[in-house]
């Protein structure tokens, strides 16, 4: 699902501030809690933003958004795509958003008490870093320069492989145990 879809399904709940923020913190749910299930998160989501209600059709995007953020995180790490404005919306607005994203992965990673005190290490440095994009200034990026887009690339992909990052030292994935021996066959020699 990309951003414009996710804004478009969002109309009715405006307490979730934006598809960036919204699947920031997921990530940063899932970052803190390995073992976060859907149902979990989207009760969560709905009881943070005190919100009685909700369409079925706003569940659905929820469903596709845990996938991806699911397949994101636990892939080879290509899966992994932010939920940002494509590159046709200004970079101040992309920028915002940008922000935004960073600002719901710690307010996520704070709900399941991760939080920077507690954290060492390059999680630690990452949770300032992303503090710091939290608070992106924008009012410069009227009229932006190719050099301010191409730095914005790459702020992009700092967070992304952040997260990655993140993840992978928060919840290790042990790999499959090295074969020593060979296995047992049939035939007898």
């Amino acid at each position: 699902m990309n951003f414009d879809q996710i804004s478009e399904a969002m109309v009715a709940y405006p307490e979730l501030e934006s598809p960036s923020f919204l699947q920031g913190l997921l990530m940063g749910l899932m970052c803190g809690d390995s073992d976060l299930k859907e149902s979990a998160w989207v009760k969560r989501i709905l009881e943070e933003a005190d919100i009685k209600s909700v369409k079925e059709s706003f569940l659905l995007v929820l469903h596709e958004l845990y996938l991806e953020a699911e397949k994101g995180l636990n892939g080879s790490g290509f899966e992994l795509e932010l939920c940002l404005p494509d590159e046709n919306e200004s970079l101040k607005f992309r920028a915002a958003m940008l922000g935004q994203w960073c600002e719901g992965f710690l307010y996520g990673m704070g709900l399941v008490g991760q939080d920077e005190g507690k954290l060492t290490g390059d999680v630690s440095e990452l949770f300032r870093d992303f503090g710091d994009i939290a608070r992106i200034e924008i009012l410069d990026l009227e009229e932006p320069t190719d050099e301010e887009e191409s730095d914005f690339m790459q702020l992009m992909e700092f967070v992304r492989i952040g997260v990655l990052t993140i993840n992978e030292e928060l919840n290790p994935v042990e790999g499959s145990p090295v074969m020593t021996q060979q296995p047992p066959t049939d035939s007898l020699h």
